[in-house]
């Protein structure tokens, strides 16, 4: 095991690491207070060299950048959106192919969302040591301890994804859990716009018209104050809080902080700028707020949209044999739910298009998905759907 703290030193283990087929990666990063997580440590192994790389000491990536692009080394991760958007912080945002062990357990249908202890020890008999899950990975120096914790989180992706690479002996599943990793990637540069983000917000479907004006120009404000001061949402407002808001929609300052849960400090510094928020989003003439669904005529209740949803991606997994928590995530059904049924045909032309409808999902889902009337007619009309 060997820390790198310098330019020369990375690029040499990247020259080495070109001639291995198999790279395991991981990070470790802060993410408390702010919207991007703090990059502290990367951890490689290919199977001969184990490095550390120190990322507050390093400032030329291009070497990192082309071994993860590198199409003849499969790259490993277990679990690995987050460590894709600390990749980003340093510009890496190609990393072809990449095989996350987590997704892959997912496909073999022995469970979701296991974690990397977990499984190591169900596979290789290992127990790892998590006293230092909570560590502060910018502090330095790092201690051997530290640094042991790091290195072990590589250290057994290597025989862990052998043993689920044995058990992936249907191509088409190797292939889509490969296809579903450069989705991974995707995913984060198709975010919804600012002004649409207030969708993705927990029962924003049960408010009326005019409150969801509130809503969207709340989120909206959060989500562009957030990025200006790299904070986490949560710390400019809280979901719960900027519904109640939309609720309500004080008047004064003083009206606002009088409300339950509307008394922390964070509030307070806001509640001015809040309240003007808010006061623009009561004058938008009605014909311009959005509506909770679209499409009425053809509308048969969320309640039911949604359970018709759900049994389509049962029958996919019935039919396919591919695992309904593969197919499909509870964000996933959402982010169709809300395309198909809570903008309007002009707004829907600005978003990302739903991820059951792009790249291996469509070709599985398209037959079995009950595609609503209205996106029918969009796509007689010559629309790409």
């Amino acid at each position: 095991m060997s820390l790198l703290t310098d330019n020369q030193h990375l690029a040499q283990f990247c020259q080495q690491a070109m001639r291995q087929p198999l790279l395991a990666v991981d990070t470790e990063f802060i993410r408390q207070s702010t919207l991007a997580p703090k990059l502290g440590l990367i951890q490689l192994y290919d199977g001969e060299q184990l490095a550390l790389v120190d990322p507050l000491s390093i400032t030329d990536w291009q070497p990192l950048q082309q071994l993860f692009a590198a199409l003849h080394i499969t790259k490993i991760l277990h679990s690995c959106t987050e460590d894709l958007e600390a990749f980003a912080t340093i510009g890496i945002t190609h990393i072809c192919p990449l095989f996350d062990t987590q997704l892959a357990v997912e496909i073999v249908d022995w469970g979701s969302s296991m974690g990397y202890g977990r499984l190591v020890e169900q596979l290789t008999g290992a127990v790892l040591d998590k006293s230092e899950a909570r560590t502060d990975w910018l502090a330095r120096p790092l201690a051997d301890k530290q640094l042991t914790y790091a290195a072990n989180d590589v250290k057994f992706l290597l025989p862990v994804y052998r043993k689920l690479l044995a058990e992936l002996t249907d191509p088409l599943k190797l292939r889509l859990l490969l296809a579903e990793g450069q989705q991974l990637l995707l995913r984060r540069q198709q975010q919804l716009p600012p002004s649409f983000k207030y969708l993705e917000v927990k029962n924003s479907t049960q408010l009326t018209s005019r409150e969801l004006a509130v809503l969207r120009d709340l989120v909206s404000w959060r989500y562009h104050y957030a990025v200006e001061r790299d904070l986490a949402l949560g710390l400019v407002a809280k979901d719960a809080q900027l519904l109640e808001l939309a609720k309500r929609r004080p008047a004064t300052a003083e009206s606002l902080l009088n409300i339950p849960g509307m008394a922390s400090r964070d509030m307070r510094r806001h509640a001015k700028h809040l309240v003007h928020v808010i006061e623009l989003a009561k004058a938008i003439p009605a014909e311009l707020c959005p509506q909770r669904f679209y499409y009425p005529a053809h509308f048969a209740g969320e309640k039911v949209v949604l359970a018709e949803l759900g049994q389509a991606i049962k029958e996919a997994a019935l039919a396919t044999g591919i695992p309904a928590s593969f197919l499909s995530t509870r964000r996933q059904l959402h982010e169709f739910f809300n395309w198909c049924w809570r903008v309007t045909e002009q707004e829907r032309a600005l978003l990302p298009l739903p991820e059951y409808l792009c790249s291996w999902r469509a070709e599985i889902l398209k037959p079995f998905l009950p595609m609503p009337t209205h996106l029918e007619s969009e796509q007689m009309a010559g629309k790409d759907i």
